[in-house]
């Protein structure tokens, strides 16, 4: 996949920030001993510490929805979409879309600082 084209400065800021409660996005992780622990992002840096975890899970869909509607990045959405629609496993889409979302907060934090 081509590399994501460079963010705005508008864009570094909403990626940076947290978002409002109501703006949210769930996941999880399965732990061996105690099941599944539902968690709460509130920015796509916290997403990507997610997606580190062994067994992350989110609703694809509602992912790029998230990027696309709240965090305003139309780029990287139409990635995870494309992504989603591989033939390959929950996971290899999740560690595909965890290594653009850590692309993008590089991106981000190079252009910032």
């Amino acid at each position: 996949m081509d590399k994501l084209s460079a963010p705005s400065p508008e864009l570094i800021a909403r990626i940076q920030r947290e978002v409002d409660f109501n703006d949210r996005l769930m996941g999880s992780t399965v732990h061996e001993r105690a099941g599944i622990k539902a968690i709460s992002l509130y920015s796509i840096h916290e997403l990507f510490m997610l997606l580190h975890n062994p067994y992350p899970q989110i609703d694809l869909q509602r992912l790029e929805h998230w990027m696309r509607t709240v965090i305003k990045d139309e780029e990287l959405a139409d990635r995870i979409k494309t992504v989603i629609c591989q033939p390959d496993s929950d996971l290899e889409k999740l560690l595909h879309i965890r290594d653009l979302v850590g692309e993008r907060l590089k991106q981000c934090s190079q252009q910032h600082g």
